[in-house]
């Protein structure tokens, strides 16, 4: 097969602190640091680059890319790479499949993207050539083990397993495998913001303000330096892969974003706790994107008789979208008050919803240089977290029994 593919373009697409990484062939790759770093998509790009240079060399490649739930796995990995196969223009090469989150190139190279909640999904990990492990702190070091195992045999080019996270607490293994123990075969790079041209310039202030709201989160998100979040808000949740079939109520939770993303979260209760799941994370989204959203993964049965709660700083657009046949109200958005209730009471919380799941683990109150906890929470990565305790508080919080008077 006589394929020709150009490129010389390289250094426009690929980061420059990443670039020379793309000849790196030791047995790990190890890319830690800051938020908004690029070092996924590198990842992404470099294992494209491999099969786009396998195809001239009769090299065939069988990449496996793994998140610890499948449905964070679609929401990542998958999307970063259906990414860049359309901004590289190589849609004619690749056949997608959504349903098991491959893809398949013209000289059958594979990339199978997955989770490790998907016994199928690893049972196809004979004959791989190289792995790459997405937001590494999720997983066990069982979890590692178990595949580094695996990726092993014949190959026509070298085995690779790509590394990728933000250095959140040296607990976890990553540190103590590859930091107080370094391996001779692998390769550790850091990199923060000022490694990625392509971040945007809202993102980068974000990222900054950090420095003044809070040193611990400016530490792991901004520097990308080992850190321990502490003065985590939740605590009073479990993951669940498995929620009940029906609820007594269900209502939803939204909040507004464009440069932000746009959240709607699902909230069913079952026995006075509240099962909570992502059904929308998506940045860029106008009004009338968002309706047409919500006309999807909201039914035409419950649009009368399941309540939105949404951001009361946003009027038009809750306007619009009643309007559009739903009901939405404006949420109270007492955030002292509202966290309070949502503390006291159980949540559990789909497995499958990735954000909401990352951003309540992470949740956290300021911090003072001197390491005293402040009452207000940090304005950063909370989109979920808003979202649900705007439904709750408005919903369930702000229902109060009946004052008792005696008469003496």
């Amino acid at each position: 097969m006589n394929i020709n593919i150009d490129l010389s373009n390289l250094h426009d697409v690929v980061n420059d602190s990443f670039y020379p990484y793309l000849e790196d062939r030791n047995r790990y790759m190890v890319l830690y640091g800051g938020a908004g770093s690029g070092k996924s998509k590198f990842i992404a790009q470099k294992k494209i680059l491999r099969i786009l240079v396998g195809m001239g060399k009769g090299i065939h490649h069988k990449f496996l890319c793994l998140r610890k739930t499948q449905p964070s796995c679609r929401q990542s990995i998958f999307a970063e790479f259906k990414s860049i196969i359309s901004e590289w223009n190589l849609t004619d090469l690749v056949t997608p499949n959504k349903s098991d989150m491959s893809f398949t190139f013209v000289n059958d190279s594979q990339i199978l993207t997955g989770g490790l909640d998907d016994p199928e999904k690893l049972k196809s990990i004979q004959g791989i050539t190289g792995v790459w492990l997405e937001e590494a702190t999720e997983l066990s070091l069982p979890d590692f083990r178990q595949i580094d195992l695996r990726l092993r045999g014949r190959s026509d080019s070298y085995k690779q397993i790509a590394i990728s996270f933000n250095p959140i607490s040296k607990l976890l293994w990553p540190y103590n495998e590859f930091f107080m123990n370094p391996k001779s075969d692998a390769t550790v790079f850091h990199s923060t913001y000022k490694d990625n041209r392509f971040l945007d310039k809202e993102y980068i202030e974000r990222l900054n303000k950090l420095e003044r709201e809070d040193p611990r989160y400016y530490q792991i998100y901004t520097l990308g330096e080992w850190g321990e979040l502490k003065a985590v808000i939740y605590n009073n949740y479990v993951i669940e892969t498995k929620f009940p079939k029906t609820f007594k109520e269900v209502i939803y939770g939204m909040d507004f974003g464009f440069n932000d993303p746009s959240v709607l979260l699902e909230i069913g209760e079952y026995d006075s706790e509240y099962y909570i799941k992502e059904l929308l994370y998506q940045r860029g989204l106008t009004n009338s994107d968002l309706i047409k959203k919500l006309i999807i993964m909201i039914p035409l049965k419950h649009r009368r008789n399941r309540i939105i709660y949404a951001d009361n700083a946003e009027p038009a657009r809750i306007e619009e979208i009643n309007r559009a046949g739903f009901i939405c109200k404006p949420a109270d958005k007492s955030v002292k008050d509202g966290i309070d209730f949502c503390r006291r009471n159980k949540l559990h919380l789909d497995a499958g919803s990735n954000n909401l799941v990352k951003e309540i683990q992470s949740y956290k109150y300021k911090e003072t240089k001197d390491g005293d906890t402040l009452e207000d929470p940090l304005k950063f990565n909370d989109h979920t977290c808003d979202s649900f305790r705007y439904a709750l508080y408005t919903h369930y919080g702000k229902i109060r029994p009946k004052a008792q008077i005696a008469f003496a």
